[in-house]
C-alpha cells in the first residue's frame, strides 16, 4: 500500500495528471469539448510559447507550454509515456532531478521548437520535447548500467522511434525541438551518472 501511495504521489504521476488536466481544459475552453482538437496557434493565449514571448521575458510559458496539446490523442499518448518512462527514471534519479530534466531540457527544447516555423504555427507546446529528453537520458543511464537496461531501453527506444517516424511523416525531417530535447536529455543523463542515486529516496 505504501509503495502504491509513493507511486501515486510521485513527480512523474503529477506531471502526467497536470498534462492531462491542462490539455483537456484548454481544449474545452477553445472548442467546447474536452476532446476537441484545436489549432496550435490558439494555444498561445493559454501558455504556448513563441520566440517573441521569450524576448518579452514571459518565462512562465516554458513550463506551462509543455502541458498543452493541440491533439488529445497525441496528449494521451504522451501522458502514457510520461508515466511509464518518467516513473522508471524517477526511481533512479529522484523526483527533483526528474523535474529538473522536465523543466530545463523539456522547457528549453519546447522554447526552441518554434524556430524556423512560420506564423501563426510558430508556437511551442506539448510534452514531446521533454519525452525525447527523458528517453535519451534513460538510454544514457541504461548504457552505463545505471538503470535497468531491458525495460527502460525498450520503452525509451520505442518512444524515440515513434516520435522520429511521426516527424518524418508530418514534417519530412526530425523536428528541432525533438532533437534539442534528445541532446539536452543526453547531457543531463551523463551528468546524473556522477551524482548519488535517487538522493530523496522517492518512488522506491
Amino acid at each position: 500500500m505504501k509503495r502504491f501511495q509513493n507511486w501515486l504521489l510521485s513527480a512523474s504521476s503529477a506531471l502526467t495528471f497536470l498534462t492531462i488536466s491542462v490539455s483537456l481544459g484548454g481544449a474545452y475552453s477553445i472548442s467546447g469539448s474536452f476532446f476537441g482538437n484545436v489549432s496550435v496557434s490558439d494555444l498561445r493565449r493559454f501558455g504556448g510559447v513563441t520566440i517573441d514571448d521569450l524576448r518579452a521575458l514571459e518565462l512562465w510559458r516554458i513550463p506551462v507550454s509543455q502541458l498543452l496539446h493541440a491533439r488529445m490523442l497525441h496528449m494521451l499518448f504522451n501522458a502514457l509515456w510520461l508515466l511509464l518512462l518518467g516513473h522508471r527514471l524517477e526511481r533512479r534519479i529522484g523526483s527533483l532531478r526528474l523535474l529538473l530534466l522536465w523543466l530545463v531540457a523539456g522547457g528549453l527544447a519546447t522554447a526552441a521548437s518554434p524556430i524556423g516555423v512560420e506564423a501563426p504555427w510558430n508556437v511551442g507546446t506539448g510534452a514531446s520535447q521533454a519525452l525525447f529528453a527523458f528517453s535519451s537520458c534513460a538510454l544514457v543511464l541504461a548504457r552505463r548500467q545505471a538503470i535497468g537496461r531491458g525495460y527502460t531501453a525498450a520503452v525509451a527506444s520505442t518512444y524515440l522511434a515513434i516520435g522520429l517516424i511521426l516527424d518524418l511523416v508530418t514534417a519530412g525531417h526530425p523536428k528541432l525541438g525533438h532533437l534539442a530535447g534528445a541532446l539536452l536529455g543526453s547531457l543531463l543523463g551523463a551528468a546524473f551518472l556522477n551524482l548519488p542515486e535517487n538522493p530523496t529516496g522517492t518512488t522506491k
